[in-house]
């Protein structure tokens, strides 16, 4: 709920950068947001060159050169862009290099850092973690 005060100033699930994918059956939570990746498909196929590259590498979009399109959001492998009420995206930019979500976060459980691996999908992840801690699904 930070990320979007942070961003917007409003709380907010839709507004917040970052969703947060919930497993009841097993107490799993995912996070879905922005894995910068080195080849980023909305990059590629945004017609209006609205997506780059800030200096410290993290994606950035350009709402004023958005023309709107959607093609950004349906080729994240990751779904990690959304759209606002103006058909803009918006995806976690880590907050110039220090994510409020972290720096807020009461209990510190959050870190900014280097994931292990990538999963493409939320399921994966699941199934990863139920693998590594031994719970059957």
């Amino acid at each position: 709920m930070i990320c979007s005060f942070g961003h917007e100033g409003k709380f907010s699930t839709h507004l917040s950068r970052i969703t947060v994918i919930k497993e009841d059956k097993h107490g799993l939570d995912y996070p879905v947001l922005c894995h910068q990746c080195d080849v980023c498909p909305p990059i590629s196929v945004c017609p209006a060159d609205a997506l780059k590259r800030n200096e410290l590498g993290v994606i950035n979009v350009n709402k004023d050169a958005c023309t709107g399109c959607g093609s950004c959001v349906s080729t994240c492998m990751f779904h990690a862009l959304k759209l606002d009420k103006s058909s803009k995206p918006f995806t976690c930019d880590l907050c110039r290099g220090k994510p409020i979500c972290v720096e807020r976060c009461p209990t510190k459980a959050l870190t900014y850092e280097e994931s292990e691996t990538a999963m493409s999908r939320p399921e994966d992840a699941f199934a990863e973690l139920l693998k590594r801690w031994n719970i059957s699904g």
